[in-house]
């Protein structure tokens, strides 16, 4: 008799706890969007090096009612064109307003004549708040299916040694809730329907989910991306250091190797460019070839943090005033300046 009562309680805590999250889902899919890009990409072809278009696609999340929206920064970085998709049907143009790279996270607003109607605005929790083991579920559109929902719990905290970004302490949500290609940018909520973490990457040794993935926590990215002053450099890019760096002729510890590029970006409007010749390297696949910045605004390249520090220079500097740079391009190192605007 206790083991039948026994059972029936366990059936009980289930069949609650799966209407629980049915309701939820109920609550909160009004906020998530299919976000659809276009990029482009350098391909060259015999002597020449053309743009070719990319399509790609990620989700986010609506915070406010005039068409706000997070989303993961890899999503958008090189974004020529942004169009959000809700779940009533309703699609609008968008544009990038900022991005933190490093972070992964990206603000994004809906162009005029966004209408809130039957959506609602996804409220943000205190992801400081959520412990390891709590239930927490993701919304998204992994490899295109839309507002597919995959439930697990918070598996860990990631912090990264090696990214301070003055004093604002980086750190990832890791769960064993599906992420796939598609699902970056979306949310991860609690059980009260709050956002608490927009999912970023996942950890695989064969190039599909594994149960391990990441979202950078809705703390920092509420810091980063309402609270800081960010630009939206419109540049995928990496840190090449050691042997790569060697490999590629730079001059000193570390730089910027700049991947690619959007046109309506700053990076652009200073006139740098983007690599051209696909390569893999550490199982990552990359383009050489495009301009690798040593130094801007005075601070030298070292390692990762150095883009926090230029970032943070450029964002505290008057406007009109003139920024030096310094990059490395077709092994020969070039000076230049550009005013903040």
């Amino acid at each position: 008799m206790k083991k039948i009562s026994y059972l029936l309680f366990l059936f009980a805590i289930s069949t609650v706890s799966g209407q629980n999250l049915a309701n939820l889902y109920k609550q909160v899919n009004s906020s998530v969007v299919v976000i659809d890009i276009i990029s482009v990409a350098p391909e060259k072809s015999g002597n020449q090096v053309e743009l070719v278009a990319q399509a790609s696609q990620g989700s986010g999340v609506l915070i406010s009612d005039d068409g706000l929206i997070w989303t993961a920064a890899h999503v958008v970085q090189s974004a020529e064109e942004v169009q959000v998709e809700f779940i009533d049907g309703d699609i609008y143009q968008a544009d990038v307003l900022s991005s933190n790279e490093e972070a992964d996270v990206a603000l994004i607003q809906i162009n005029g004549g966004f209408e809130i109607k039957n959506k609602k605005v996804a409220p943000i929790g205190d992801s400081d708040k959520v412990n390891v083991g709590e239930d927490v579920f993701v919304l998204g559109a992994p490899h295109g299916f839309k507002q597919s929902l995959s439930r697990g719990i918070l598996s860990g905290r990631y912090s990264p040694e090696n990214l301070m970004n003055n004093f604002i302490k980086i750190e990832f949500l890791q769960t064993d809730a599906s992420i796939n290609p598609g699902n970056s940018g979306g949310p991860m909520f609690n059980m009260k329907g709050e956002v608490i973490g927009i999912a970023s990457r996942i950890f695989t040794n064969s190039g599909g989910f594994e149960g391990i993935g990441f979202a950078m926590s809705s703390n920092v990215a509420n810091k980063l991306l309402m609270e800081e002053t960010t630009l939206w450099g419109g540049m995928q890019s990496m840190v090449v250091n050691g042997s790569l760096a060697a490999a590629l002729n730079v001059p000193q510890e570390a730089g910027i190797l700049v991947l690619t590029l959007s046109s309506k970006g700053a990076a652009s409007q200073l006139g740098l460019q983007g690599g051209y010749l696909p390569a893999t390297i550490e199982g990552v696949d990359i383009l050489l070839g495009g301009d690798i910045i040593l130094e801007m605004a005075g601070i030298k390249v070292t390692d990762l943090n150095s883009i926090f520090e230029i970032r943070q220079k450029i964002a505290n500097t008057d406007i009109g005033t003139d920024i030096s740079m310094s990059i490395l391009r077709n092994g020969k190192i070039g000076q230049g300046k550009f005013t903040k605007l």
